[in-house]
Parts: structure tokens; C-alpha cells; sequence
């Protein structure tokens, strides 16, 4: 027999933590005498070890399995909610609170006030009542914030917000563009997504933050993030729904140990596309059940965080009970997960474009993308410069001069892959 000892292995601790340190059984080979480890006494006790050793095993197996665990634990030992209620649209506070009510605890949110309002978010969870040691919270850093000083005013300003730290801070895009950060933004952000990020490690080695990642990346920016950090990212945050799934993406997270939270998943990305939605319209998820809770259902066993977005409360109770008992709900086979993964690639594949817009003109040109909301700006030419963007068919752009506020031409991206619009202002000629 040997000697063997069972120490405690204390995971990281936090205010947001809620379990047990775990337990790893060390075992020593032991050259002690043969009397002193007699085959009665000896191989007892490591009868007993090894039922603990099973124990142990089979405890952390369930932990990490999403049928029957609602909670994941990250690379460093911290331990967040696989569901989460997400605050993109600008989610008001009675939202926020509305869904920590129900009994999510988690809530997803960021600085870009364009799309969110981390002051609501704040507001909601402080109204709830809930305490935010309870409470995972997630933001993000404005790309048009990246640089060392900016980055690091940022995170003490969402860390103030919410009680002193934030769980889990996330860089919201690695780079900036003209539709997002403004057509100044080459003269007014301090720095890039590097500066950032040791701005992000230092934060991370002083509390503020529990956990560090990045969102909107694919596979070449998360090997290039990871040869760069000297504190290895604990999450990234992507666009996953049955017909997008992200699966290079999440393979690559897996090889590096990140945990994938998914953002999206009931289709809201085809909508703000201007096409019907196919999550919530699928006919293959609904021989499954209700379209949103068979999608996120399907994401949850893919071992992906999912942070729904809704405004109705009916829905957000439904999102906030897809575990109940620490059980998953929503009961999908491995032939029914199977048919589901099949549905990736089946709308975009054909319809993604590159569209280059080239300014053969004499003045300055500003695109715009007719989006359901509105115009929205995403760039601008100068005479002899080209704008390349990433597009899907169907889609319409327009273009004006800055002098302008009217569009003098409007473009229709068509069907090839590759699509060139070569833009002349009126005055110059007709467009091509």
C-alpha cells in the first residue's frame, strides 16, 4: 500500500463566489516499513481515499456538466451563472431589476452608450434589492476608450458604479472605425487594444476586476490575445445562434481554456440585418419545443454562457427558469443537439459580401447603411481612398458628401461575394 494525504485545493475567493473549496488527492509513494502500513489498516484507509477520490471526481464532473449545473466555474477559479439577462437596447433599470427579481444573476452591459446604459443597469440592481455580492456583472470598454490612462479611468469608473468592482470587464471591439468611434477617432484615442489590456492586468492584479476578456473577435485575434497577455483572457463574448454557432470561434476558446458566453442567440443579429428572424421562426428548433428556449437550451449544452435579451416580463421569467433545481428544463438529445449544429452556416454562408466603396470623386464621401432604424454611418472616403465592408445581400448603402445632408446615390448589395461601387459625387459625374 501507500501513504497518501487529501489536501484542500481553496479555489480563488470572491465576493461573488458561492462554493466550496475543492479537493485534490495527492498520493505519495512511501518507502516507510512494512509494519507500520499492515494490509488491514493500510489498504482500508486507501480504500477510503479512493471513495473519496471518486467523490470528488464525480462532483466535479457535474459541476462542469450544463444539464446540471447553472453555474460555471472560469480558468481562474472564479464561478459565474450560465444565464444572464443582457442590456443591450438600452435596458432600463426596471428591466435590470425585473430580471434580478425573477432570480437572474447575472446581467451583461456595457459603456457604449449607444446601445446600453451601464448607469440603468446599476440603478436596476441596486433596486432589486438583491446583494451584489450575489450579482455577476459584466461590462465593457468603449473601443473608442482603448489606451492605457483612458482604459484604466473607464474601469474605475464601472468599478465605482457597482459597488467597487466589476466581475467580469470585457474590451467591446479590439479596434475602432468611423461608425463607431467618430470620423476624428485616428485623432482622439489615445491607444490601442494592447494598451488596454495592461490596463485591464493591472486592474485584475488589484481587484477591481475578477476576470478579463475580449468581445466581437474571431479565432487569429484570441491566438494573438493570448501570446500577448501576460494574464490570459477568462472569457469571450460572440454572436452564437443555431444558424451562426461560432464554431471555430469556440474551438479556439476550448484550446485556450476561455469560457465562451454567447451573445445573440435568439436571432436578433438577422433582425438588425433587415431580414426575418430564423431562431424564433424555425421549424427545425420548434419539433423541439418553444423556438427561444430550445435555442438557448441548445447553446447552454454547447457549454456557452447565454445573456437573453427581453423586455416582456413574461419572457424574462421563462429565460431566468431554465434551471430549475439546479436541473436544466429544456431536455435535448444528442440526435436533437446534432440536428440543431446542422443548421450552422445554412443563411450566411451565401450571402456574405465584401462590398469596396472607391471615392472617384473630388471631395470628401460619407457612406451610410440604410439600417431598420435608420441611416447609419460606417465610413468615409477621401478623393482616391476606398471604404471595404462587410455586408450581407440585400442589403442598401448610401452615399453623401460631407458638405451634404442629403444622399446623392444609394447602392444595392447584390449577389457575388465581392461586390466594387465606384462613387463620383454629382457634380463630378455619374456614379458607376
Amino acid at each position: 500500500c501507500m501513504q497518501a494525504s487529501v489536501l484542500q485545493d481553496a479555489s480563488p475567493r470572491y465576493p461573488n463566489a458561492a462554493t466550496t473549496p475543492s479537493t485534490r488527492l495527492i498520493t505519495r509513494v512511501s518507502h516507510a516499513p512494512a509494519a507500520l502500513l499492515t494490509p488491514t489498516t493500510g489498504c482500508a484507509s486507501m480504500r477510503n481515499l479512493w471513495l473519496i477520490f471518486m467523490t470528488t471526481q464525480a462532483a466535479l464532473q457535474q459541476e462542469d456538466d450544463p444539464r446540471a449545473s447553472p453555474t460555471i466555474k472560469l480558468s481562474n477559479g472564479v464561478v459565474m451563472p450560465r444565464v444572464g439577462y443582457g442590456c443591450a437596447g438600452k435596458a432600463s433599470a426596471r428591466y435590470v431589476e425585473r430580471a434580478l427579481r425573477e432570480g437572474v444573476r447575472l446581467i451583461d452591459t456595457a459603456q457604449a452608450d449607444e446601445w446600453y446604459d451601464e448607469a440603468a443597469a446599476a440603478d436596476g440592481l441596486r433596486a432589486s434589492g438583491v446583494s451584489r455580492d450575489d450579482v455577476t456583472v459584466v461590462t465593457k470598454l468603449h473601443p473608442k476608450n482603448h489606451g492605457a490612462t483612458t482604459a484604466r479611468r473607464l474601469i474605475d469608473e464601472s468599478a465605482q458604479r457597482f459597488g467597487g468592482y466589476v466581475d467580469v470587464f470585457l474590451q467591446h471591439y479590439l479596434a475602432c472605425w468611423d461608425g463607431l468611434c467618430g470620423k476624428n477617432w485616428r485623432n482622439t484615442v489615445e491607444g490601442d487594444w494592447r494598451d488596454s489590456w495592461r490596463a485591464m492586468e493591472a486592474a485584475y492584479d488589484e481587484g477591481l476586476v475578477k476576470a478579463i476578456g475580449v468581445s466581437n473577435v474571431g479565432p487569429r485575434e484570441v491566438d494573438e490575445l493570448v501570446k500577448f497577455a501576460r494574464i490570459k483572457p477568462h472569457v469571450v463574448q460572440a454572436w452564437m445562434d443555431p444558424f451562426h454557432a461560432s464554431v471555430e470561434l469556440r474551438k479556439t476558446c476550448e484550446k485556450h481554456n476561455i469560457r465562451f458566453m454567447a451573445y445573440s442567440t435568439l436571432g436578433t443579429q438577422w433582425s438588425m440585418q433587415g431580414r426575418a428572424n430564423p431562431v424564433l421562426s424555425s421549424s427545425k428548433l420548434r419539433e423541439f419545443g418553444d423556438p427561444a428556449r430550445v435555442a438557448l437550451s441548445w447553446a447552454l449544452l454547447r457549454n456557452a454562457v447565454v445573456i437573453p435579451r427581453s423586455f416582456s416580463n413574461e419572457r424574462i421569467a421563462a429565460n431566468a427558469r431554465l434551471y430549475d433545481g439546479g436541473v436544466l428544463t429544456v431536455g435535448l438529445d444528442a440526435a436533437a443537439l446534432e440536428a440543431i449544429d446542422a443548421l450552422d452556416g445554412t443563411l450566411d454562408q451565401s450571402d456574405d459580401v465584401q462590398a469596396v466603396f472607391a471615392n472617384d470623386g473630388d471631395e470628401n464621401v460619407v457612406l451610410l447603411w440604410k439600417g431598420p432604424d435608420g441611416d447609419v454611418e460606417v465610413g468615409s472616403a477621401a478623393p482616391g481612398a476606398s471604404v471595404e465592408i462587410s455586408t450581407y445581400r440585400g442589403h442598401e448603402f448610401a452615399a453623401k458628401l460631407h458638405r451634404h445632408e442629403e444622399a446623392f446615390a444609394t447602392y444595392q448589395i447584390g449577389a457575388a461575394r465581392r461586390q466594387t461601387f465606384r462613387v463620383r459625387d454629382p457634380e463630378a459625374g455619374p456614379d458607376l
